[in-house]
């Protein structure tokens, strides 16, 4: 498969890229360089009709976020250019976007997996690998009921953790994926295909941290229907384009072209 899209970019408005360069204009340009014919930016986003932003999502709310739509250029250089957003979950219901603000995006991610952000996104204690396993089957799940997320950004990867994947995820059993995939399947919500998740696609080796364990887990979510996009989650300007790196992976998926999410935005 050709990667030709990536769904999953930040600029400079979320909070954390440090990158002065990561500007729309500039990622257009790098963009239509790299053969991307569709980009979304998806900054960090808390609606500030939203009650229990922690401190970091503060400021980056709907005004800000919408500082974007006069950052496009009018050329865009023939790439189709979707404006999204990603929120948070943080478990018992708690989402940072209400129902009436999806309306304002092109899609919205919401991911599940945030564990860096302890008091927040997770309890401010130890879990041990397989609570953080089951949080991450529940999480997805919870996400799937409230029928805010249009796709779920790179599922079961529990960010802050990279050193010790394998470990966290040989305590879910297939199938909790199955189940979690049947579900996003049945709801069309889009499951990410991001350059996280796979780390030879970004020249890194890890002892705790292998390909091979999203190739199983999203062969499953293949297998049960599931609709995909690709997605870098850049925060930099360096690494767009890196998302094509993913097409030798979507081949060993066997992901279809008629299971791009694209289809149906």
């Amino acid at each position: 498969m050709i990667i030709d899209h990536d769904l999953h970019i930040h600029t400079n408005l979320s909070s954390c890229s440090n990158d002065p360069d990561a500007i729309p204009s500039k990622i257009i340009k790098k963009a239509r360089k790299n053969g991307l014919k569709t980009i979304g930016f998806c900054d960090h986003f808390w609606d500030e009709t939203v009650p229990g932003a922690s401190g970091w999502y503060k400021g980056q709310d709907f005004t800000h976020v919408s500082l974007i739509r006069n950052q496009i250029p009018r050329d865009k250089e023939g790439i189709d250019v979707l404006i999204g957003c990603e929120t948070e979950y943080c478990g018992g219901g708690k989402i940072g976007i209400s129902k009436a603000r999806v309306e304002e995006f092109d899609y919205v991610l919401v991911p599940i997996s945030h564990f860096h952000m302890k008091g927040f996104v997770v309890p401010d204690t130890n879990l041990s690998f397989e609570d953080m396993a089951n949080l991450l089957v529940e999480r997805f799940i919870e996400v799937l009921q409230l029928d805010i997320a249009t796709a779920i950004p790179h599922p079961f990867y529990p960010v802050g953790y990279t050193q010790y994947v394998d470990e966290i995820l040989s305590y879910v059993e297939d199938n909790a994926f199955y189940d979690c995939f049947n579900m996003a399947a049945d709801k069309k919500v889009g499951i990410e295909v991001s350059n996280v998740m796979f780390p030879g696609s970004r020249g890194k080796k890890y002892d705790g941290f292998h390909d091979e364990t999203f190739l199983r887990i999203l062969s499953i979510a293949r297998e049960c229907g599931c609709m995909f996009y690709f997605g870098s989650d850049a925060h930099e300007l360096d690494s767009i384009g890196l998302v094509k790196n993913l097409g030798p992976y979507a081949q060993r998926i066997g992901i279809a072209e008629k299971q791009l999410m694209l289809n149906i935005l």
